[in-house]
């Protein structure tokens, strides 16, 4: 539904939103009923509210959120072989982007491309939440709370005032018919906006005191399902460093300016992980489910390999397809679902494993050699491993 609409609709719509709770308060409300330069004062915070929300969503829209630099590869001392029984896949490949994925990057189907620490994307700012905007989008969010929370309190005020007046019979303090429906819209948009981005905003904190992501929340919880149920080994998210740390990598090191706007801390490709870490558990996480790993046995891809094997212990130079080591993208997320497909093997994208790489017509130096051959030459082919 949302691709079947602008973009630069909702956008507007924002805009809009945002100058008539704004400015709709102001000239029909407040500035009427203030007689002294006292309560005007009033309405300076708010202005400045106003203006960091408008500044931060312009930022938020057009900052783009991260793209993988061209031709990026993990390192190759990092790659980690195929290990069903523990989850491990190895670097992370979109087939759609035929390109590596960085740690905590995602593939976005409405950007139509992979976003670096993708977070959602948000039709409301018609872009993606990742690592470049992130702290754009939560500046922006948190702005909005606190604006909308002083229109709300500065009615009340107002209408305390006008209730006061009444108790002591000025009824001409009473408002008109006018003044009453602006006050009606502003206080229910503002309280129905505090509600929503409220919500969106608690959330948002929470994931920032976690160091993670939306796609990397509902990862964490698989992934403990699949410890819980015992189907891989014990892990640990690695990029939760503590609160303090945590915050610092998306709002800045210096907290007095968290709140300011300012470029995103890192470059979106490497990130601090916990003490103690293996190196390569950023560039396989999540661990993935090994019975997704595990073709079934009445599959047509488990027929390939078996017959792929075989061809292979017969004739071990033999350009064959084996697909029993594919590297998978993490498929983790409704953004990735979409492009994402099991049956087919990403060997022939990435290279791991491909048994081609070692024919004569596709030599290579060292310097040429793909990963794969790193892969090959740090692990083994799998069926090298088999034979010894």
């Amino acid at each position: 539904m949302l691709e079947s609409i602008p973009g630069k609709i909702f956008v507007v719509g924002v805009v809009c939103l945002i100058c008539f709770i704004a400015y709709s308060s102001q000239l029909c409300i407040f500035i009427p009923a203030y007689e002294t330069s006292d309560s005007i004062l009033l309405l300076v915070p708010f202005n400045i509210l106003v203006l960091f929300v408008f500044y931060n969503y312009y930022l938020a829209v057009t900052t783009d959120p991260g793209k993988i630099p061209t031709n990026w590869e993990p390192p190759s001392s990092l790659i980690a072989p195929v290990i069903a029984t523990e989850g491990i896949t190895g670097p992370r490949y979109c087939k759609t982007c035929k390109t590596y994925k960085p740690p905590r990057s995602h593939h976005c189907r409405y950007c139509k491309r992979c976003v670096l620490k993708m977070d959602h994307h948000c039709p409301w700012i018609n872009n993606c939440v990742g690592h470049e905007n992130y702290g754009h989008f939560f500046r922006f969010i948190i702005c909005v709370d606190l604006a909308c929370a002083y229109v709300i309190a500065l009615l009340i005020g107002r209408v305390r005032a006008i209730m006061d007046a009444i108790r002591h019979f000025q009824f001409d303090a009473e408002p008109n018919t006018f003044v009453i429906v602006f006050m009606v819209a502003n206080f229910v948009l503002a309280f129905v906006v505090l509600f929503a981005v409220g919500i969106l905003s608690g959330y948002q904190f929470y994931c920032l005191l976690r160091n993670q992501t939306n796609v990397e929340a509902w990862e964490r919880g698989k992934v403990e399902t699949l410890v819980r149920r015992g189907k891989i080994l014990p892990v640990n998210y690695p990029f939760d460093i503590g609160i303090y740390k945590n915050i610092c990598q998306v709002l800045g090191p210096n907290p007095l300016l968290w709140l300011w706007p300012q470029r995103a801390v890192g470059d979106g490709l490497s990130f601090p992980v916990v003490s103690g870490t293996d190196p390569r558990l950023p560039y396989y996480w999540p661990p993935r489910d090994p019975d997704d790993l595990r073709p079934s046995i009445f599959s047509s891809k488990y027929k390939r390999q078996q017959e792929a094997r075989r061809l292979l212990a017969e004739n071990p130079d033999a350009n064959v397809d084996d697909e029993s080591e594919g590297y998978y993208d993490s498929g983790s997320f409704i953004s990735d679902s979409d492009e994402y497909d099991e049956e087919v093997g990403m060997k022939n994208l990435t290279g791991f494993y491909d048994i081609s790489a070692t024919s004569p017509a596709h030599e290579h130096s060292d310097e040429e050699r793909p990963l794969a051959y790193f892969a090959r030459k740090s692990h083994g082919s799998p069926v090298e491993k088999k034979q010894d």
